[in-house]
């Protein structure tokens, strides 16, 4: 399965979906009180789904360290999908799968996971990043 299959099985469902590159999509969709941006990126092997950014890291230690304890347990309770924080302190939350064998239910899975736990954590991800 590659970008454009992706593509179509997401706007059949509905999903707005505009190509950043060869490589790479981008969505969004509409929780309580927030719009999440959703990036489609296709590697060789997988396909990441990825709400980014999430939340920011906080700028104070303790508060980020804070944060980044919930995430970690938050991964534990969560399935098929994960927290993680990159290089420039975006909280984001994704999910991988492979592609050799990528079929249109877990395109549907990826995105309906990430929309869960997004509005399920916004919150409490959110009033410790203080935003």
């Amino acid at each position: 399965m590659i970008l454009e299959d992706i593509r179509s099985v997401l706007q059949a469902q509905g999903w707005p979906v505009e190509t950043l590159s060869e490589s790479t999509l981008r969505s969004r969709f509409r929780s309580r009180d927030r719009i999440f941006p959703l990036f489609i990126h296709v590697e060789p092997l997988f396909v990441t789904f990825a709400v980014i950014p999430y939340a920011r890291l906080p700028e104070d230690p303790d508060t980020a360290d804070e944060l980044m304890s919930r995430l970690l347990h938050l991964n534990r309770d969560i399935n098929l999908a994960k927290y993680s924080v990159d290089d420039d302190g975006d909280v984001i939350l994704s999910a991988e799968y492979r592609i050799e064998h990528l079929d249109p239910s877990e395109i549907r899975d990826a995105v309906d996971v990430l929309s869960f736990y997004a509005d399920k954590h916004h919150a409490d991800v959110h009033a410790l990043a203080g935003t």
